[in-house]
Formats: C-alpha cells, sequence, structure tokens
C-alpha cells in the first residue's frame, strides 16, 4: 500500500510525524520511544546485535515474554515487511512492526554506534511538536489536572479493542501531541464547569471556546491554522465519526470517566469555510442534583408543577430553547413519581441521566429505531408513565398524544418561545387541535439565567428609565436593594468565586399554563396565541418575566441579566396585561372594578 499524505507536505519531522499518525490512526514511534532501543540492545534480549539491526534498517522498542514490538520505516511496502519477518527469528514471540519515520530511525542507530557515550533519556519527556506544546503550555499555564479521563468499563465492553484510552494517552510518555492537546481541551471543559466546548476553525487559526453558565468564553487565542484538521480528525476518531467524510454534517458520542463520575460528550461536526466546525456538549449526570424543589424556587409554581406531575393521565410539554434545562425537570418529575408500583419507561437520544427502577431506552436511527417506534413498542409494555427525549416531528407528536389520550402520563420537550406559543408550535407540526386539547393537561417553559456572585455583587439603585424599561416604577420598587455584577477590569483583584466574571452558577425561570376548560375550549376551536395567552393570564399564570424580576428583587440575579435572557416586547406586554388583571378586584371589599376606575366605589380603597 502506498502511503499518501491528507494535507500538504510536511518539512518539520514532527509534522511528518503527526501526518503519519492521522493516517494510521495509531501513535508513531518518536526519537523518545526509539532510544529505549538502548536497553534492549545492551541486554541482547532482542536475539540480535547492534550491527544486525543496523543491517536491518529497524529497532526494538518493547519487548515482552509475548511479543516483540518492532520500529520499521514507514515508507516498507507488504513484501519489505514479509521480508524482514522472515530474516529475523523472533525467539518464540509474536512480532509486531511500528511503522516510524526513516529519518527518526537513522538518527537512533547513529546513536547505537556510541551507546557507552550516550545518556539515558528519561521516559517521562513527551514526544510533542513543537508547535503543539508550547501552543498547550501556554493555553494551560498553571492548569494542574488532579483527575484523569479514563474509559468507561460499560463503553470499553460495548466497544472493540481498537477504542482509545484517554488516560493512556494522557501519561504515555510518547502520545501523539495532537492526543494530548484535544485531551487537554477536554479535561479544561470539566475544570471549569463547561457545559459545550466548540472548536471553530477560522481564517486566523482554530477558535477555542466554553460555555460557561450559558455564555461562550474564550480565553486564548486562536490556535495554529496547520491544526485544524489534526484536531478535528482527533475528535472525530474519539466518537468514532468517518474522518474521511469532510462534506457531511456527523453526529457522535465520546464516553469517559473523570474523577470517579462518567462523562458523555455529545459530539457533533459541521462543513464550514475553512474546516469542520466540531461542538461537544457535556452531559454529567453524576453532579446534576435532580429535584424539583432544587429547580424551582417560588413555592406556588413549584407546587403547580408538582400537581401537574402527579396526574394519572394526559401529556406534559416542557418547552424552552437548547440549554434551557428542560431535560433536568423532566427527570426532576420522574424521580418524584419513580416508585416500584409504577411502569415507567423512556426513549432518548442520548441517555442523560440513570435513574434506577426506570427503563431508559437511546434512539438508534440507523436500525430504525425512532422516539414514534419506541413509543408503539412501550405500549405493548404496560406502561404508566413514559418519557419523551423530544417531540421533534408530526409521527411522534401523535403518538405522544395518542398514548396520553388512552390512560398514560406522557412527559415530553419542545422547543418554543413560552407556554401559549406550545400551542401553535403544535399546531404547525400538523397536530389536530382537538386532539390537543383532548391530551394536553399542562405546559412548562423554563429559563435558565446567571446568579449574581455573592461575593462580589454590587448594590445600586437603578434609574428611572432602567426600571421602565422592565415595566417597573421607582415608586414601587423603593424598599428593594437591586445588584449589579461586578466585573473584573484589568489591573484589579479577581474575586476567586466568579474569576472575574461576576455570576456563579445558574437559576430557573418558570412558567407554567395549566390548562383549563376556557383554555382547552379555546385550543380545540384553533384560537391564536394572543387569545391563549390572555385566557392564561386570566387563570393567574405567572409569565417569564415577573418570575425573573421576582428572582431580582430576592437578589439572585440581576436586570442586566434578565434584559439578556427575558425580555422581549410580546413578553412585556404580557406582563402589563396580566398586573391590569391583578387589579380588577379591590383589594379591600373583593368587589369587581372596571378598568377606568381609580379607587374602589364601594369602600373607596385606592386602587393597587
Amino acid at each position: 500500500m502506498t502511503l499518501a499524505r491528507p494535507i500538504p507536505d510536511a518539512e518539520e519531522p514532527a509534522q511528518q510525524r503527526l501526518e503519519l499518525e492521522l493516517l494510521l490512526q495509531q501513535t508513531v514511534p518518536g526519537p523518545e520511544q526509539l532510544s529505549c532501543s538502548r536497553q534492549l540492545l545492551e541486554d541482547g534480549s532482542t536475539g540480535l546485535d547492534v550491527d544486525q539491526w543496523r543491517a536491518l534498517r529497524a529497532l526494538p522498542i518493547a519487548i515482552d515474554d509475548d511479543h516483540l514490538d518492532i520500529a520499521v520505516p514507514s515508507h516498507w511496502d507488504e513484501q519489505d515487511r514479509s521480508e524482514f519477518l522472515a530474516q529475523h527469528p523472533g525467539n518464540g514471540r509474536q512480532i509486531r512492526l511500528h511503522r516510524s519515520l526513516e529519518s527518526d530511525l537513522k538518527a537512533a542507530l547513529q546513536k547505537t554506534e556510541t551507546l557507552e557515550s550516550v545518556e539515558p533519556v528519561p521516559t517521562a519527556s513527551p514526544s510533542v511538536d513543537r508547535a503543539v506544546e508550547e501552543t498547550a503550555a501556554t493555553y494551560l499555564e498553571e492548569f494542574t489536572v488532579d483527575g484523569v479521563l479514563e474509559e468507561d468499563p460499560e463503553e470499553q465492553a460495548e466497544q472493540s479493542s481498537g477504542t482509545i484510552d484517554l488516560e493512556a494517552s494522557l501519561r504515555d510518555a510518547d502520545a501523539s501531541p495532537v492526543v494530548s492537546l484535544v485531551d487537554r481541551i477536554l479535561l479544561q471543559a470539566m475544570s471549569v464547569g463547561a457545559s459545550d466546548i466548540h472548536v471553530e476553525p477560522q481564517q486566523k487559526g482554530l477558535r477555542l471556546r466554553y460555555r460557561q453558565d450559558g455564555v461562550l468564553q474564550q480565553y486564548i487565542e486562536p490556535l495554529p491554522g496547520r491544526l485544524i484538521p489534526a484536531v478535528t480528525s482527533r475528535f472525530k476518531i474519539l466518537a468514532d465519526l468517518d474522518i474521511a467524510e469532510r462534506r457531511q454534517a456527523q453526529d457522535g458520542r465520546i464516553r469517559r470517566r473523570y474523577r470517579d463520575r462518567v462523562i458523555d460528550f455529545r459530539v457533533s461536526t459541521l462543513p464550514s469555510r475553512y474546516g469542520e466546525k466540531v461542538v461537544l456538549r457535556l452531559l454529567d449526570s453524576d453532579s446534576t442534583q435532580l429535584g424539583l424543589d432544587q429547580l424551582i424556587s417560588d413555592p406556588i409554581t413549584l407546587d403547580l408543577v408538582r400537581e401537574l406531575g402527579s396526574k394519572p393521565f394526559g401529556m406534559i410539554l416542557v418547552t424552552g430553547p437548547t440549554g434551557s434545562g428542560k431535560s433536568t425537570t423532566l427527570y426532576s418529575l420522574l424521580a418524584e413519581r419513580n416508585d416500584p408500583g409504577i411502569n415507567i419507561s423512556t426513549v432518548e437520544d442520548p441517555i442523560e441521566y440513570t435513574l434506577p427502577g426506570i427503563t431508559q431506552s437511546q434512539v438508534n436511527r440507523d436500525k430504525g429505531f425512532d422516539f414514534a417506534t419506541a413509543l408503539r413498542a412501550f405500549m405493548r409494555q404496560d406502561p404508566d408513565v413514559l418519557l419523551v427525549g423530544e417531540t421533534r416531528d408530526l409521527e411522534t407528536a401523535k403518538t405522544a398524544i395518542e398514548a396520553a389520550l388512552t390512560g398514560h402520563l406522557v412527559l415530553s420537550t419542545l422547543h418554543a418561545n413560552d407556554a401559549p406559543s406550545t400551542i401553535a408550535r403544535l399546531d404547525e407540526m400538523g397536530v389536530e387541535p382537538f386532539m390537543v386539547s383532548a391530551a394536553l393537561i399542562g405546559i412548562v417553559s423554563q429559563r435558565l439565567m446567571r446568579r449574581v456572585c455573592t461575593a462580589c455583587r454590587e448594590p445600586y439603585r437603578p434609574s428611572q428609565m432602567e426600571l421602565g424599561r422592565f415595566g417597573l416604577m421607582a415608586s414601587d420598587e423603593a424598599k428593594v436593594t437591586f445588584f449589579r455584577a461586578h466585573h473584573h477590569t484589568p489591573g484589579t483583584s479577581v474575586c476567586p468565586r466568579c474569576k472575574g466574571s461576576g455570576y456563579k452558577g445558574r437559576v430557573g425561570v418558570y412558567e407554567v399554563l395549566r390548562m383549563n376548560e376556557d383554555i382547552a375550549t379555546a385550543v380545540s376551536k384553533g384560537a391564536t396565541t394572543d387569545v391563549i395567552r390572555q385566557l392564561a393570564l386570566e387563570s393567574g399564570m405567572k409569565t417569564l418575566l415577573r418570575y425573573s424580576l421576582e428572582l431580582v428583587r430576592q437578589g439572585h440575579t440581576t436586570l442586566e441579566e434578565v434584559g439578556r435572557m427575558i425580555l422581549t416586547d410580546s413578553g412585556l406586554e404580557s406582563e402589563r396585561r396580566a398586573r391590569a388583571l391583578s387589579t380588577m378586584t379591590c383589594s379591600g371589599c373583593g368587589a369587581g372594578l372596571q378598568e377606568s376606575w381609580l379607587e374602589c366605589p364601594y369602600c373607596l380603597t385606592e386602587r393597587q
């Protein structure tokens, strides 16, 4: 087989070695590993002397009771390797050949001429490309790894023996430089608590960004552009993707163990102008605390969600954008319903949390096992509660609704802006309105906002203009202490808790629409989103904006964060409608008031 380079010819030996590793998908012996042959040549355990090894143009690099590992030139073809194996006895051991650069072999063979004058080479020195090594050192300066990534035993049992072992690559002195760099990228993401890793080829190089608390952060300058093919290929190898296919988007998964925790990386590749962009979503089920009381801070909203989750049948939808905590809310509902007397089954893509006592299924589209197929199979499994990871098409939506109409509680997620607009989203999928009104019992819309750092937050008094932007009046908020984030500026000390970002952790914001007779009737007649929203507000629905402003008053977050995540024109209008509805009843005598009245005509109580 004639080797062909996937990228332009390289001049430096280290880069040539890197290209060969990518082509062979295995570690290529470098100078340090070849230097280990010194001891093997001295003790004569290989069965050949130094002159014979020079004549063969090869070097032994490792030996045990059963195997002898030998480095041979990379340009040897099948005939050359066969002739070599015929000349070497092996002394009863199985010979394994490893391709190496001819220049590295020549240099190592020259050193054998003066074995006595050669100083031993420490085996712990890594064989890394200088550019990659300097990049990684600058990128992870002062970064120490007190845990290592290792292969999950369950994953090891499922996959073949060729699976990449990250623990070995981290500790192996002769590991590929790109392998070490990619491992460090993953370790850094877990060290800083990132939820996503963005590896983005740009015109000026390879940009690395981490999403922390919902915001992308860039810690270093872009890596050299020549690393783009190597780094993206390494990620694709780990995720068991086709490294030769660069024109199509691909999805995969990496599972590793880190500090006694199982970490899943959901990998997505996308062709772009300067190379393939790779995005990894970190799924750390062991670090997430499930429990509705830990997610929902408002007691009324908490009781309402728990009441919906305790229903014997019907459909509950949790909506929000990607990364808003929908799956965590659903799993928390399942955790509260998990009981030996209830049969709970889930179909997910991927399985994000493992719950004991629950049957969890993984979607496998290559084999035709999708959400709709799994739901139909669940119906023959005597289910009580079903969870569908995501309702993304008409077939899945109709199957889920049919299950809810036949005496089962169905939980699922959907991408929608808020609770009332979820009905329009189902209508856009093609679900009949009468089926939605009959099956749906509640909608939970949610967001995640950053918590302001309690160690460095700054109290302040917002201006009337800033309060008015959120529909607030300065006179009503006179007794409230508002906080804003302390943003680090060069030359000042960095907060050790939030590292200068001003925020630490996230807090949930919830909007719960509970179906009642009026809303169900409107939905069955095809009412617009505005009509459904008005009916929900009249029934007491707390909007996302109101919930988030209550968190601001409690000191959990800031107006800046509300403006970034929640505030919209329609949301502000909904909140104004809700406030107007809340003042239609006299707080003194309970009599109904007309919209134009400023005070109650019966008890003269001023309207709030």
